[in-house]
């Protein structure tokens, strides 16, 4: 398995596509980043504890009039944790090198496109070039060299979310300064004590945790890369999917429940983080259970395709 996998990734990173896909990255790092040095300035770590005393007393004001019972508790979280702050003189993680890599959650679509594109032409590729017969004259099942591929793709979307996790540390860095790198993260815990956590640790599970629709949009293009054998369809359906998806479901979740029941109501794990699930009932579990579900049924299909058609043909 392992000298399969190997060989998938010299594949891969044999392309002089897989490398631009990374430079270009890069490249929105690095542009977004001048943009906001240049166009909309972070605010001033120097004055960090006055806009922090500003916040305490505008989220007291909310509060006093605030009727939803989860907004309020979310204030008072919020309130419990810019107190703590203040109190114990750690700088907010919007005043350090951070903020930038917080930010950068949003270019994870950005991601999702890459990985797509890699996804739907790693086994059409291989009928198309001619080359799937001589991959499966090796001694090899079936099944191990399907797993290789798709692991190789997997490997590829942690290797960009990485790269986009330290890019963007690294240009904010480097476009000011490095101040405080070691803030820790603060949290409110269920019983409503502020807990100090590690906020590279926090930031990259939060990186992971948006990450659900890539791994669902790479899977669904590598199925239809693996029935149809054609590269095109499978990434114009998932690029697709990725823009249309989460749009769609939003505008059906406000008439119907059982928009529940679809795949992108349920790959946005941040809303339980959040307080905030796209429709009232839903819980962590279920969106596990449903998600776990879409899961097996794109493996069987996939594994069931690639193994028992007649694809030497």
């Amino acid at each position: 398995m392992y000298k399969l996998l190997r060989n998938e990734n010299m594949k891969l990173y044999s392309k002089f596509g897989t490398w631009l896909m990374m430079a270009i990255l890069l490249l929105v790092v690095g542009l977004v980043g001048l943009i906001s040095k240049y166009d909309a300035p972070p605010p001033d770590v120097s004055q960090w504890r006055s806009h922090i005393e500003q916040n305490i007393q505008a989220i007291q004001n909310s509060l006093q009039n605030e009727r939803n019972p989860q907004i309020a508790r979310q204030l008072e979280d919020q309130l419990k944790i810019n107190e703590y702050a203040l109190s114990h003189g750690f700088v907010p993680i919007d005043y350090t090198a951070w903020s930038y890599t917080k930010e950068a959650i949003s270019m994870i679509p950005l991601i999702s496109l890459f990985v797509i594109v890699v996804a739907g032409g790693i086994v059409a590729n291989e009928f198309s070039w001619g080359t799937i017969k001589s991959l499966l004259v090796k001694p090899h099942s079936r099944s191990k060299i399907l797993l290789a591929k798709y692991m190789s793709v997997l490997q590829y979307a942690l290797v960009l979310l990485i790269l986009l996790f330290a890019a963007t540390f690294a240009c904010k860095g480097l476009l000011f300064d490095f101040s405080y790198w070691d803030t820790p993260y603060l949290s409110v815990d269920a019983q409503g004590h502020v807990q100090e956590g590690n906020v590279i640790l926090h930031l990259f599970a939060t990186y992971l945790l948006h990450s659900v629709e890539l791994l669902f949009v790479a899977t669904i293009a590598f199925m239809i890369s693996t029935i149809f054998r054609n590269p095109s369809l499978a990434i114009g359906s998932s690029i697709l999917l990725l823009v249309l998806g989460g749009l769609a479901t939003n505008l059906l979740a406000v008439k119907y429940d059982w928009i529940k029941y679809s795949l992108f109501a349920n790959t946005s794990l941040t809303m339980y983080q959040d307080g905030t699930p796209l429709i009232e009932g839903m819980t962590l579990p279920f969106s596990l259970i449903v998600l776990g579900s879409y899961f097996a049924v794109f493996m069987v299909i996939t594994w069931t395709v690639f193994t028992k058609r007649d694809i030497v043909r």
